[in-house]
């Protein structure tokens, strides 16, 4: 080989190196920069979804709360027996449009939240996913046959019931207040309410058809409430008493 081609081979080999680094270096900050926007989408995604979820945490789970304690009352303390069956004209309306309401909020509340999370991406999110496995439950312990026709709600029910107390507040879609729904209810009968308020009637004679269908709903609302505050902070302990499944 001739010597005088050694320089020039020597620079030719160390040029190509300098280009390969370069471009190795180039790949490498490329590849850093997708990774951060990654990181930061993914951040931006969960922020979002906590936001979300500290927004509805405290009314679904305010919600559950009122509709398991009053299932509690109804079953055990005996509610309807005292206030429907036993009390005056006062009491009885009470007994039916509370109860109405705190059936009605929690499918409200359930609604709002099955319209924020179905945009969530449920694979990547275990929290989220163990949220919908839970309100499914309930959603279907509501409609299933396997227990007496009365208080059956479909799903489709649940949700147009759930939609009729939506409104639009100052920080977004919410459910309405008792007072707007009792206005609403003298405004605008509703088949749907004054259906289920019939069965409410009825849970009066007929409490004993119904007990299966309470005592599951009250057991699922209960798990729910355990994820949704299981700290016991905004519910403590004392106030979660779970139901007898011997209960009759």
């Amino acid at each position: 080989m001739d010597k005088t081609l050694i320089p020039s081979i020597i620079s030719a080999v160390v040029a190509v190196g300098a280009a390969v680094i370069a471009i190795w270096g180039q790949v490498r900050v490329k590849k850093v920069e997708l990774d951060l926007a990654f990181q930061k989408a993914e951040a931006d995604r969960r922020a979002e979804t906590e936001k979300t979820a500290r927004r509805f945490r405290e009314p679904l789970g305010r919600a559950a709360y009122d509709l398991q304690s009053r299932i509690f009352n109804i079953v055990k303390v005996g509610f309807l027996d005292l206030y429907l069956q036993k009390g005056d004209k006062r009491t009885r309306s009470y007994a039916t449009k509370n109860t109405l309401f705190v059936i009605a909020q929690y499918f409200a509340w359930a609604e709002l939240v099955r319209r924020e999370i179905q945009f969530i991406d449920l694979g990547a999110d275990e929290q989220t996913r163990k949220l919908t496995e839970l309100q499914d439950n309930i959603y279907a312990i509501w409609q299933t046959t396997e227990y007496d026709p009365l208080l059956r709600i479909f799903a489709g029910e649940q949700r147009a019931i759930g939609e009729r107390l939506i409104r639009e507040g100052p920080r977004g879609p919410e459910c309405m207040g008792y007072a707007s729904f009792l206005d609403f209810c003298k405004e605008h009968p509703d088949p749907l309410l004054c259906a289920l308020e019939a069965e409410i009637t009825a849970l009066g004679p007929s409490l004993e058809r119904a007990i299966p269908r309470l005592v599951a709903l009250q057991h699922s609302l209960l798990e729910l409430l355990a994820f949704l505050d299981p700290a016991e902070v905004r519910f403590p302990k004392r106030r979660r008493m779970k139901l007898d499944v011997s209960v009759s």
